[in-house]
């Protein structure tokens, strides 16, 4: 479960057993187009245009993120009857209205969503960040889940965040002047909590917006200060079925020994931003 509600970080939710019931029993309202990789579903006529642009920049996405992650795609993986759905609500009351979700929420995935039944990006009209932050969080997801496998749990829910968020360029370059002083203060989230988080947790016990932040941060300074090689290492080993720390200490032998053990180095790195 992803939620994501504060001037940190793009608004969005990941829910993987979202029940809403019998909506999609009605016949169904969406107009339809496809690309290689996607069918765009939405309801008005005059929306054609938006989920063709909405395609032509999942396709972006798809490539770039299959990229960052060390993802090597066998040649038919998202096509014709296996293409994920975005669907697209015209409005954010309609959105919430059939999805469930609160008022702040402007879009989730899913990997295996009991509501459309299928890998499937959800979101509504109408958003400036629909294009920039909303789809290529939620297309990353997909792809993440994808390359880990749909039923692998191993990857801590920071892990997966941080990954969707690194496809948003803008929200990384506020993060990390944001972090600064959160770090200096001593206010960051303690590596061995962020680890444990929950979705839970994020309602509960921790700052939410944080949270976002942190883990982000922790992604783009593994990458930005290792390398991609090791982030592709640790992927692969999370793929392969190691638990967390396991996969951290094989992809960054010699270097760490524990996920735990880099917090040093990650405040350090948030310090030196200029």
């Amino acid at each position: 479960m992803r939620h994501k509600p504060d001037a940190f970080v793009v608004f969005g939710v990941c829910l993987s057993a979202l029940l809403v019931p019998q909506v999609m029993a009605q016949e169904n309202p969406f107009r339809e187009l496809t690309s290689k990789h996607f069918l765009a579903q939405f309801t008005r006529e005059d929306e054609r245009g938006l989920a063709q642009q909405v395609l032509d920049r999942a396709e972006d996405y798809y490539d770039k993120v299959a990229r960052d992650i060390g993802y090597s795609r066998y040649q038919n993986f998202w096509t014709w009857e296996s293409r994920a759905k975005i669907v697209i609500y015209p409005d954010q009351v309609s959105f919430a209205r059939f999805t469930g979700q609160p008022a702040w929420s402007k879009g989730y995935a899913s990997r295996d969503s009991r509501l459309f039944r299928d890998r499937t990006i959800v979101t509504y009209n109408g958003q400036p960040d629909l294009l920039e932050e909303v789809l290529p969080h939620e297309v990353a997801h997909l792809i993440l889940w994808d390359h880990l496998g749909f039923n692998n749990r191993n990857a801590p829910l920071w892990f997966e965040e941080g990954v969707a968020q690194l496809e948003e360029p803008a929200t990384r370059a506020k993060v990390q002047e944001a972090l600064k002083g959160v770090v200096q203060a001593g206010k960051h989230i303690p590596f061995f909590t962020l680890m444990e988080a929950r979705s839970d947790d994020l309602k509960e016990r921790l700052n939410v917006s944080l949270f976002y932040a942190e883990s982000l941060s922790v992604v783009a300074f593994l990458i930005e200060k290792y390398g991609q090689d090791a982030f592709y290492r640790l992927s692969k080993e999370l793929r392969d079925g190691k638990d967390f720390n396991e996969a951290f200490v094989r992809a960054y032998s010699g270097i760490f020994d524990s996920f735990a053990s880099a917090e040093g180095r990650w405040k350090a790195y948030i310090l030196d931003q200029p």
